[in-house]
């Protein structure tokens, strides 16, 4: 029995012998400064991971800017798809979309990039820009003025600082789409709300051919003569003139459209256009006096 225990004892101090032997001491001090060591390069590496993302951003500039643009396109999407939770991605995604537009020409991937931006980073100030950009394809390439209404509204609930030059979008949509009436109401409501723009005459003469087109020319000619007398100097006053001297014309009051059209006389972009028309009613005005 004592020659048992004497053996487990001296079992015990070996194995406690071996495990403080000067050799897995240093073993145990480099596993642990290895385990250090790789514990920094990781904190160091998550660190520079904003740089070196940055860098990657950057890197895409250079091949767009050497006319590289599929590749900058590529690069930009990967880009944000591997850092998704960091304000670049949207950023390399808005560049993507411009380049595809721009400099591309590849309208409905640039769509979809610009859509993949709004859909997932909807906060970010970006996805304004892309927003516009988006409506734009739809309205200026696609001619899907419905899809465009839906995003042009989107940015006027969002109350971006030019609500009045969106408003006009909105109503050259129903325009396109030949909802006269609509586009009407849509003009007639930013003349309201922003009294200080600068769109203002335009959007008057619009109101007027609205009313053309609706086969209203009594109301059309009221519209023109509204733009007239609060902008007479401006370029869609002169239009306003021409219009309504084709409304006289019709109504066959040709020495009212003779008198509106000889206003516009040295002030008329279109002179040719302007001398044929007086031409015009000249003639049908002798024609009328030879008749009677």
């Amino acid at each position: 029995m004592k020659i048992r225990q004497l053996k487990n004892r001296l079992l015990k101090e070996e194995r406690r012998r071996r495990t403080n032997s000067p050799r897995r001491r240093r073993l145990r001090r480099a596993l642990l400064l290895g385990l250090l060591l790789l514990t920094a390069l990781a904190v160091f590496c998550w660190n520079q991971r904003d740089a070196i993302n940055l860098y990657r951003y950057h890197q895409a500039e250079t091949l767009a800017r050497q006319g590289d643009y599929g590749a900058a396109v590529n690069d930009l999407q990967q880009l944000a798809a591997a850092v998704s939770d960091s304000p670049l991605a949207p950023r390399s995604l808005l560049l993507a979309g411009q380049l595809l537009e721009f400099n591309l020409r590849q309208y409905q991937q640039a769509l979809l990039v610009y859509l993949r931006l709004v859909r997932d980073f909807p906060r970010a100030q970006q996805a304004v820009a892309a927003q516009r950009r988006a409506a734009a394809i739809y309205k200026q390439r696609l001619h899907e003025y419905s899809s465009a209404l839906t995003l042009l509204q989107r940015l006027v609930d969002a109350g971006v600082d030019d609500a009045d030059q969106i408003r006009y979008q909105i109503a050259d949509c129903y325009f396109l789409l030949e909802n006269y009436e609509q586009a009407r109401i849509e003009f007639e409501s930013l003349l309201k709300s922003d009294p200080e723009s600068e769109l203002l005459p335009e959007v008057q003469y619009r109101v007027g051919m609205t009313y053309l087109l609706d086969e209203l020319p009594d109301k059309a000619a009221a519209a023109f003569a509204e733009g007239i007398r609060r902008w007479p100097g401006n370029r869609f006053a002169l239009e306003s003139r021409f219009a309504l001297a084709g409304i006289y014309e019709q109504r066959d009051e040709l020495r009212k459209a003779l008198a509106e059209l000889k206003k516009l006389q040295g002030h008329y972009p279109e002179a040719k256009v302007l001398e044929h028309r007086i031409k015009q009613v000249r003639r049908r005005m002798a024609k009328k006096k030879k008749a009677i």
